[in-house]
């Protein structure tokens, strides 16, 4: 009898276990990113000579998919060492800004799904004792959906109200050295 009552608690005590520690939910996902698709503008400035100054203009076309922030961001390890001045204007939708070599070298924007026409202005200046280097078909500016390398959003943000937005954050950053 003792025998037939340990094993009925031992039964017992392994349903209670299984019962304790059962599973009381799973997941699945897969995160993608939303794609973006370019067709570049082509800068070519030639032979450089130090001190040397000029600005070209060139058309992009961007694709958007999925509706979202989007962050432009100017890739500075292309540029330093060569320029002492690099300013890159950018017109996209509704929104125009500079980025710049010694300062802002990004912004965030927001997109909705469509192609856009990105119409981008580069104005340099060459160091008086550039670096000798050469550089070809290198991205130095670049677009990535959401804040980008900043997750803490410290670049500009657009909105629609981009005009006042935009120039009530220069009145805010007067003075500071980026």
């Amino acid at each position: 009898m003792l025998g037939i009552l340990l094993s009925a608690i031992l039964v017992g005590g392994i349903a209670i276990g299984e019962e304790v520690s059962g599973s009381l939910a799973t997941i699945s996902y897969n995160v993608t990113s939303p794609s973006i698709q370019t067709i570049s503008a082509s800068f070519n400035l030639g032979n450089l000579t130090a001190g040397q100054k000029g600005s070209l203009t060139e058309n992009a076309t961007l694709t958007i998919i999925t509706n979202g922030t989007y962050t432009v961001k100017l890739k500075e390890d292309v540029l330093e060492d060569v320029f002492s001045e690099f300013n890159v204007t950018i017109h996209i939708a509704n929104y125009t800004f500079t980025l710049q070599l010694h300062g802002k070298d990004k912004y965030i924007v927001h997109l909705n799904k469509g192609t856009y026409t990105v119409n981008i202005k580069i104005s340099y200046i060459v160091s008086q004792h550039p670096e000798a280097k050469s550089v070809s078909n290198i991205p130095f500016l670049i677009i990535k959906y959401g804040y980008g390398e900043d997750e803490n959003n410290n670049g500009v943000v657009a909105t629609h109200e981009h005009e006042k937005h935009h120039k009530d954050h220069d009145d805010d950053n007067e003075g500071e050295d980026d």
